[in-house]
């Protein structure tokens, strides 16, 4: 079972944190997915709302806030927002699929990511159009179009605009989607599932794809794995 930390390990602890990052490479997770979004003065942050409710209990939102700002306010955790250059130091040889909230990033990301010239990185949106100026500035990377609703949609548009892979509501899982996305050449994860017998069929089912995952843990159990020490 290919299991991805859902933003670091949710689950576990407050998403898109240091902490949550840490926890993950601790797991030993080959890949982690988190989400990115653009402060006021062009620094890309880990946190999945636009604003701070529910991570803060604030009501400011994140393109309003300069990083420095941003980075003052305590999280409910006793954390702090952290960059997304900040993550990649984390998670090192782990796999981090980044998922783009915002338009107009592409220049920010770009430079943040030539800072780790050898790290496995995809990156993930539902905005089409932004992933194909993102493969139009860096073609190394993977690219997986995400879609909540309408997969067969999807598959053909990740293929039209040849992108890499595409990241599916786990419900939308059938075998006619999974054979029309090998078809195409395109990986794919479904996400967030937390229920074990689900994902233990999915591994039986459809052995290719990956399960993002707030309780990878759960599933790291059943195979032996044990956590080492917090980085």
């Amino acid at each position: 079972m290919n299991l991805i930390g859902h933003r670091g390990v949710a689950g576990l602890e407050l998403e898109n944190t240091r902490t949550s990052f840490n926890r993950a490479v601790s797991l030993g997770l080959s890949d982690v997915e988190l989400d990115i979004r653009m402060t006021k003065d062009g620094k890309l942050v880990a946190c999945h709302d636009d604003n701070l409710e529910r991570i803060a209990h604030r009501t400011e939102k994140i393109k309003d806030l300069s990083l420095r700002a941003l980075q003052k306010i305590e999280l409910i955790d006793g954390s702090y927002i952290i960059t997304l250059h900040d993550v990649l130091k984390i998670l090192k040889d782990t796999h981090a699929i980044i998922e783009m909230k915002d338009t107009g990033c592409g220049r920010s990301l770009m430079k943040v990511l030539a800072a780790f010239p050898n790290q496995h990185i995809s990156i993930a949106s539902f905005r089409l159009q932004e992933l194909v100026l993102y493969r139009e500035l860096n073609a190394s990377y993977d690219y997986y179009a995400l879609e909540h609703t309408k997969p067969f949609d999807i598959i053909h548009l990740a293929k039209v605009l040849k992108l890499n892979g595409i990241g599916l509501n786990f419900w939308l899982l059938n075998p006619l989607t999974y054979f029309l996305s090998k078809r195409a050449g395109l990986k794919m994860y479904v996400y967030t599932l937390n229920n074990k017998v689900i994902a233990r069929l999915i591994s039986i089912l459809y052995p290719t794809v990956s399960i993002c995952t707030d309780h990878p843990e759960w599933f790291m159990e059943s195979e032996g794995t044990k956590e080492t020490t917090s980085v």
